[in-house]
């Protein structure tokens, strides 16, 4: 666990959204985040670790570590880009070639399929990249963590270079039903992970992965070794109780 004290100086994004203020910070090669209204950056650590028992590669997702930020909770994650590349966003991608927000457009569409098919031709016309086996790998993630806020930032391509690749992933504070504003912790969990709402396609994180398939698997007996040595909290509880729930997605070994 870090503990770092960071002038405003260092200050990047201050964020207003639904789900609140939160502040990000660069300094060094380290980016730094705040918790916000809930314990993301305990959330963000866990699934990164958890991660780390899965047959994704290291390069394919952002390692997250919890710590105090000026004595107020949250993580930090190492700058995942090199020298010259640049991170952009499904959003900012459609808004630069399009001058509108992809998720207004998204709305107008009846279906989740539509949607998705409309995402990875516009992302496949403009990058020249398919999408799919890296939207597979998202929602699988997604699915497993219970992620309440996966919007068109959070989902985002590299250029390095002259061409593009799919970012890792990243952004999973929001997940685990550590900011769910409707959930009691007095009822049990198969009650409360019926109040979280998927995005983008669809309010289903199981709709979005049937869809793509299984992304990975997850090493669940590693995985149980490890997190049983993690603090108890309910975000903990939550995790092992969505592990117990898929636990098809299990294989014996990585």
């Amino acid at each position: 666990m870090f503990r770092e004290t960071i002038e405003n100086e260092y200050i990047v994004i201050q964020e207003g959204t639904s789900e609140g203020t939160q502040m990000k910070y660069r300094k060094g090669d380290y980016w730094y985040k705040k918790d916000c209204r809930g314990k993301e950056g305990l959330v963000e650590y866990l699934v990164s670790e958890m991660l780390k028992y899965s047959t994704l590669d290291l390069a394919e997702y952002v390692v997250y570590e919890y710590g105090y930020i000026n004595e107020a909770r949250g993580c930090r994650s190492k700058n995942f880009l090199e020298a010259g590349e640049e991170l952009i966003t499904f959003y900012r991608l459609y808004y630069n070639e399009f001058g509108k927000d992809l998720s207004q457009i998204l709305a107008l569409m009846e279906t989740m399929e539509e949607r998705i098919e409309y995402v990875i031709k516009f992302v496949w016309q403009s990058c020249g990249l398919d999408i799919t086996e890296y939207l597979k790998k998202v929602f699988t993630l997604d699915m497993l963590i219970l992620n309440e806020d996966r919007h068109l930032n959070n989902l985002a391509v590299v250029l390095r270079g002259n061409r593009f690749v799919s970012a890792p992933i990243f952004d999973n504070g929001m997940s685990l039903l550590t900011a769910n504003q409707s959930v009691n912790w007095h009822f049990p969990a198969e009650e409360n992970v019926k109040r979280v709402v998927a995005r983008p396609f669809c309010g289903s994180h199981e709709k979005m992965f049937h869809y793509f398939g299984q992304g990975f698997c997850v090493d669940f007996a590693a995985v149980q070794r490890w997190i049983e040595e993690e603090e108890d909290t309910n975000e903990k509880k939550v995790l092992k109780y969505q592990l117990q729930r898929y636990s098809f997605l299990a294989t014996e070994s990585i």
